[in-house]
């Protein structure tokens, strides 16, 4: 079979477990690898700002190499080419060893020349890492997947840098030996995640075409509005992200942390991030992205002067706090702004776009870098602390971090220029999720997508169903616009039990459908909006189109929306088309609702009349009588009849001798039912309703009922129909005037 460059579902998802599984080594090396071990080396080796400033841009500095890299590797498999740039991210790193031996300026430029090829390296898989991510996601499961590997890479990285925590707190290894050892193991993790990264299916190359140049892309990305706003801001948020990676240098380098305890910090900034994959893949499919990254932003704003403000002598609890806060919220926004840009990533030129976004991160990197360490030199040269009263507030790094400040204030205004269809808007997003009800309804969502028990769905959908926020209405209309779901019907069930006025559109819908499964259960959901003009215009059209049970049913529901008698002619002219109990119940109950007067109690034997069955004659019965809130109940007794219990009659006769009739004449009565001599029960009754008076209309027209009841065949009736005369009989002469 001739396959596409497309993969299939099958093939996607084993792309995600071997990426989940790359992720995770790739923790493991990166924490090794990375800038943090980088920062201490060149601060032990007395490196300045500048250098440390570069250190926090070199990861994207490099980009600038980037406009080669379609026409290298132009025709290459995609996942081929990053499985060997992967290799080579950890081998160039072998290079760190002769740190062991030299000393001074030169160990910095060696330090800095290795982490330049290291960063080159891990670029160029970058972009097509971004591209990758894609073919193996799709818009739908995109938040979530983005969401696991987040957490994957952070869960890693947590254990690799408490361990380097352990490493570093070893006297004698907490120097370059130590962190020498370290970067050799993140070698060996970073080659494992190589070889499983070398196993997700591709069948992608990387295209070149001539004449389609980075600066060609750039323009026509510029061009669309989408693409341009989503590039901003997510190019805005990671020059943030370079300029407070120099949080790490601060705290080496001003506050004087020790290597171990910046390990321990750097372990906490890795839990944070966990956090940050965590409530996106928990949100944003349901809030969407453009919410998050907005609140988030503000968030990240608070977090960044809380950097401005603390002093270098604060307790190290502080730093830890504002670490955790700020990668928390930086997180949220890249990993969301991330999900964004790759919808707009083309599908025929997805490495030269990437390049293109990478290329321009090199400016802004080199921009901020440089600046953030310059900064941080000038900060030391101006007044840079606060006295109030006792409290000293400010620290030297106070023009670095104003500079993310300005920078991260640019991202929240360029985010409130995001379009994301479906989404909801921040202030909707941000009640739900500050709302015990809106974490409850997320919570229900997801234990819903993973339940397969039908008692614990039912529990869960009774839940949610409860549940008023947006997230929940949205969930539920989802469920509606579904052709088949097994939880459709439940859904707009509970719908009658909790209305929702912002699904009667929704319900109208589907009530008119007449293909649809759940028509029914639609039309019976509109019944619980009351004196909604919509659900009432559509109920009216109803009543008069379709089936018989369609035209019961909008009855039913157009009595419980009016509660009063506007059409209640109608509903009397159709009732006799009811051909089957549930039918008739309808009806029933529509003019139960409408006729306050009761006239329809008039026609208490209409079904013996028609000669329905015995099944629906007893619900017939039963209902007239819970109509009328009469006790004890008709349909136990009719239970206790159908069960053949032979003493079925004995505990309503017991109950009944509060009416002298009944309690002189039980034995006949029960030797009548015993025999099956129905006439005796008819006329035993006739005789104990004569003569009584009522005020209350619904007694009378019931009482009407058991006297026209005098010229109806016998043989139309059978010992339901006399245990029924018998019962009313009974309530008559006992609620009589």
């Amino acid at each position: 079979m001739v396959r596409t460059k497309y993969l299939s579902e099958a093939e996607k998802k084993t792309g995600q477990v071997r990426l989940y599984h790359s992720e995770v080594y790739n923790g493991l090396g990166f924490s090794m690898l990375g800038d943090t071990i980088v920062y201490i080396l060149a601060v032990q080796f007395g490196a300045g700002n500048i250098a440390l400033g570069y250190i926090a841009s070199a990861m994207y500095i490099v980009g600038m190499i980037l406009p080669l890299m379609s026409r290298v590797f132009r025709n290459r498999n995609v996942v081929k080419v990053q499985t060997v740039t992967w290799i080579l991210r950890g081998l160039v790193c072998l290079l760190y060893l002769p740190l062991l031996w030299v000393k001074g300026s030169v160990a910095v430029f060696l330090l800095l020349f290795v982490y330049t090829l290291f960063c080159c390296f891990r670029l160029l898989g970058v972009v097509l890492y971004d591209y990758t991510f894609k073919t193996i996601t799709s818009n739908r499961t995109r938040g979530r997947v983005i969401g696991n590997t987040n957490v994957a890479f952070q869960s890693s990285t947590i254990i690799a840098k408490f361990l380097n925590f352990i490493v570093t707190s070893i006297e004698r290894l907490s120097g370059v030996i130590g962190l020498v050892g370290l970067q050799m193991i993140g070698v060996v993790t970073n080659t494992i995640a190589a070889y499983h990264l070398s196993k997700i299916p591709c069948r992608t190359t990387i295209e070149y075409k001539k004449g389609r140049t980075i600066f060609v892309i750039f323009k026509e990305a510029m061009a669309d509005r989408d693409s341009r706003i989503r590039l901003m801001v997510y190019w805005t948020y990671m020059t943030v992200t370079v300029v407070l990676g120099m949080s790490v240098a601060f705290l080496t380098k001003e506050v004087g942390l020790q290597s171990n305890i910046i390990f321990l910090y750097t372990t906490g900034v890795s839990l944070a991030v966990v956090f940050s994959g965590s409530f996106c893949k928990f949100f944003s499919d349901k809030l969407g992205s453009r919410p998050l990254i907005i609140a988030n932003g503000f968030g990240l704003l608070a977090s960044i002067v809380g950097w401005i403000a603390v002093p270098l002598s604060a307790q190290i609890l502080w730093f830890f706090i504002l670490g955790f806060l700020t990668n928390f919220f930086l997180g949220v926004v890249n990993i969301l702004i991330r999900r964004m840009v790759a919808t707009v990533i083309p599908d025929d030129e997805g490495v030269g776009f990437n390049s293109m976004v990478n290329f321009v991160i090199a400016f802004l990197a080199l921009f901020s870098g440089l600046a953030g360490g310059a900064l941080a030199t000038e900060g030391l040269r101006i007044p840079h602390e606060l006295h109030l009263g006792g409290i000293r507030l400010g620290n030297s790094y106070i023009l670095t971090f104003l500079l993310a400040l300005l920078l991260s204030t640019f991202g929240v205004i360029f985010s409130g220029a995001l379009r994301e269809k479906g989404s909801y808007s921040t202030k909707d997003a941000t009640q739900i999720m500050f709302s015990l009800h809106g974490i409850r309804a997320f919570i229900d969502i997801d234990r819903l997508d993973k339940a397969t028990d039908p008692i614990k769905r039912k529990s869960l959908l009774l839940s949610l169903g409860t549940n008023l926020t947006g997230v929940a209405t949205g969930e539920i209309r989802s469920t509606l616009a579904s052709p088949f779901s097994d939880d459709k019907a439940e859904v707009i069930r509970g719908l009658f039990d909790r209305p929702r006025p912002s699904l009667t559109d929704d319900l109208i819908k589907d009530a008119f459908d007449t293909d649809s499964y759940t028509q029914i259960e639609s039309i019976f959901a509109l019944g619980a909006l009351t004196h909604n003009e919509k659900a009432e215009k559509a109920l009216v059209y109803l009543l008069e189109h379709g089936s018989n049970l369609t035209r019961s049913t909008a009855a039913k529901s157009l009595a419980r929306v009016t509660r009063n008698a506007r059409y209640l002619s109608r509903v009397e002219s159709i009732s006799d088309l009811a051909v089957n109990i549930r039918e008739e119940l309808n009806f029933l109950v529509a003019r139960n609702i409408m006729d306050k007067e009761g006239k329809f109690l008039a026609e208490l034997f209409l079904a013996a009349r028609k000669g329905m069955g015995p099944s629906f004659r007893q619900t017939r019965y039963a209902v007239l009588a819970h109509f009328m809130k009469f006790s004890p109940s008709l349909a136990e007794l009719y239970e206790q009849k159908n069960l053949d219990k032979d003493d079925y009659l004995s505990e309503f006769l017991e109950e009944a001798r509060d009416v002298v009739e009944i309690d002189q004449q039980r034995s006949a009565i029960e030797s009548a039912f015993e025999h099956r001599e129905w006439s005796r029960i008819w006329a035993m009754c006739f005789s104990m309703t004569r003569n009584l008076a009522f005020r209350d209309s619904r007694m009378k027209y019931l009482y009407h009922a058991m006297l026209e009841a005098q010229t109806m065949p016998r043989a139309q009736t059978d010992g339901d129909d006399a245990l029924a005369a018998l019962y009313f009989s009974y309530q008559l002469k006992k609620n009589c005037d």
